[in-house]
């Protein structure tokens, strides 16, 4: 029997899945497709946060799932949007380079003896949610009129390299005040000792 607690992740495991049917979409040049599948993804992305809020159905196995089920859809579509050339390769680069940056730094920290999950800070789900809205522009221009989504995209391709960046900065600080505050505790020295 299915638990209504369960739903959260199914719905995360789901947008998982879905990445590779979109991908295989976009290749093929199915954007009619690729959108689709993309605004399920998107919608599985809103309600399993609100699923698991209302039904107090957070688990660590969700906490693990949302943001690798998130990274794994937006660097996805990234990399082919760019390999197609619907969004700058630069961009790709930064978007992925941050994500990977975050996990290195994440290893090396627990490779020193300690653990690091930040919280999503207002910068870091500004990012998320600018990185999306350009994917779903972008996938959503070779369906529409150029006209009216390329002005659309010359503003969020700049505001989605500056908010990358500065998410990228804010978890950086966050992972050094954090690692900072772990030496002081284990007696790493400092004034007066």
């Amino acid at each position: 029997m299915v638990r209504w607690a369960h739903l959260p992740n199914a719905l995360t495991a789901m947008r998982l899945v879905l990445v590779a049917p979109i991908l295989w979409c976009l290749m093929r040049g199915w954007d009619w497709a690729a959108f689709l599948l993309f605004l399920v993804a998107g919608l599985t992305d809103a309600l399993d946060g609100a699923l698991a809020r209302r039904l107090n159905a957070r688990t660590a196995l969700g906490a693990l799932l949302d943001p690798l089920a998130d990274k794994a859809l937006v660097s996805g579509v990234f990399i082919v949007l760019a390999l197609r050339g619907d969004l700058p390769a630069w961009l790709a680069v930064l978007v992925i380079g941050r994500d990977l940056a975050l996990v290195a730094g994440a290893i090396l920290i627990r490779l020193g003896g300690g653990a690091f999950a930040p919280r999503p800070t207002r910068i870091s789900r500004a990012n998320t949610l600018a990185q999306i809205v350009l994917v779903a522009v972008a996938l959503a221009t070779p369906i529409l009129s150029d006209g009216l989504t390329k002005p659309v995209l010359a503003i969020l391709v700049p505001i989605v390299a500056v908010t990358t960046l500065a998410s990228g900065l804010d978890y950086g600080r966050a992972a050094l005040s954090h690692m900072a505050g772990s030496t002081r505790s284990r007696g790493g020295g400092g004034p007066g000792r």
